[in-house]
Parts: C-alpha cells; structure tokens; sequence
C-alpha cells in the first residue's frame, strides 16, 4: 500500500525523529502515555489511509514521547485480517513504522492459554509462531523474534518482578474463538498462546528489517480447558485487572534498550 501520505502526516504531527522502538499494543492493553515527556498524540483517524479499528478495547491512536531517556512510539491502533481488512491493510502500521525509520518493534497482544501452565495473567515471550489455517502464514518464517529482545524481557522480568515465559503463538484468523478441537490440535502442534493478531506484523517487520518480539498476555485459557465459555468482555477485564505487571515489565524493558 502507499504511506508515503501517512508517513508525511505523521512526520509532521509527532516527534518521529530517533524513535528506539514502536510498541503496538494489544486488546485493553495500555502503556506509558501518561507518564511520557513531550507526549504527541494523533488519532488514527486522522492519518491518511490507515484503517479504522472497529475492535473494542483498541483506542486508534498513536503517541510519541520520551521515557527515561529513550524515544518511543506507542500504537494503540491495531487491525485485524476478521474486521473484513486485507493483509495489506493489516501490516499499513509496520509499512509506516519502515518509512519513519524505525529499527525495532515490540508487538503486545491478548491471548488465549493453549499450555495449561500459562493461566490468566501469565507473560509469554514469543520464540515462534504457527498459522496452520492461513494460507499466507503457513510457513512460518525462520526465528521470527529477536533473541536479543526476548533476552531484555527476560532481564526486565526479573528486575520487575515478573515471570516471563517464552512460548509458541498460534495465529488463528477469527473473527470467532476457537473450537475445543481447534485447540486440542493446536496444543499437539506445540502452541502455547493463541490469538487473532501480531503473526502478518511480525512476517512483515521481519521483510522490511525491522527487529521484532511479542509480548503475549495471556487473558484467558482457550477452549476447552476450564469448560466456561469464551468471551471478549473477559478478554478486556483480564487485561485490566493484570496491567500492572505488564506495565512494570515494559518499563523495565524501555530503560535495557
């Protein structure tokens, strides 16, 4: 897609020079625009092309500011292949990300727990990802996420007190949650999260050079685990009720960069 017109806007509306890193965030999650210096803020809307986000607990907005020193763009403006967008449309922030410059993405997203060893709350670095049901991502690209990056979550985890897993995210295309079978299969071939997201930004990023890792917050188990029925409300009040950690484990991250 172009974003020659979206990179222009941005340019002018933000403090896009020198960003160490872009963090888009996930469903219900939120990060650090409160406590930012020389915060700018523009809604997506706003921004010529991009696409809308029609996906409660996603804000449409991107920020900028400074952190303890480091530059930081947060994406609160996530899209998704079930809201009806091509793969194009889903990957136009990363494409904005590459033409402002920006050398390294930190993808947050709420997930489902394949691994019964991941409840509710739990933090998951990702090591790889599967899309058995994509035809576009079904070949999963070699070491997706920066062992590097991975290894400075794991640094802030302890500093912040907070467990950090690693783990396999299972890209599933949605707009429905999975099936008690879909996951039974997914856990047979090694998945951990699951989720609706972050697999077309991550194959994206990875084309254009940029350095990625995925945080998954796990907010509920998947399927078939508890026997309670699924929903987005519970998706949104978990990541709500464990954002301090999450919270504390990104700043902690920003200040290792």
């Amino acid at each position: 897609m172009i974003t020659e017109s979206a990179v222009k806007y941005l340019k002018a509306n933000l403090g896009t020079e020198n960003i160490d890193i872009a963090i888009v965030l996930g469903s219900g999650l939120s990060f650090l625009e409160d406590n930012m210096e020389e915060l700018r803020q523009v809604k997506t809307s706003d921004i010529p092309d991009y696409p809308a986000s029609t996906v409660v607990g996603h804000k449409g907005t991107i920020s900028t500011g400074a952190y303890k020193g480091k530059n930081l763009m947060i994406l609160a403006g996530r899209v998704h292949y079930y809201e009806g967008y091509s793969y194009d449309e889903v990957v136009f922030p990363v494409e904005i990300l590459a033409g402002l410059g920006v050398k390294k993405l930190l993808l947050t997203n709420a997930a489902g727990g394949v691994n019964k060893n991941f409840g509710p709350g739990t933090i998951v670095a990702l090591d790889s990802y599967i899309a058995p049901f994509s035809p576009d991502y079904k070949i999963p690209v070699q070491q997706p996420y920066s062992q590097k990056l991975n290894g400075l979550l794991e640094k802030a985890g302890e500093k912040a007190g907070v467990r950090v897993g690693r783990g396999c995210y299972a890209y599933m295309t949605g707009p429905s949650f999975e099936t008690k079978a879909e996951i039974k299969y997914l856990r047979l071939l090694g998945a951990d999260t699951v989720g609706m997201s972050t697999v077309p930004e991550t194959v994206r990023a990875k084309e254009l050079g940029i350095e990625v890792a995925c945080v998954s917050r796990v907010s509920n188990f998947a399927a078939g685990i508890t026997g309670k029925p699924l929903s987005h409300i519970e998706v949104l009040e978990t990541a709500k009720d464990s954002q301090e950690g999450f919270i504390s484990l990104l700043k902690e991250f920003v200040t290792l960069l």
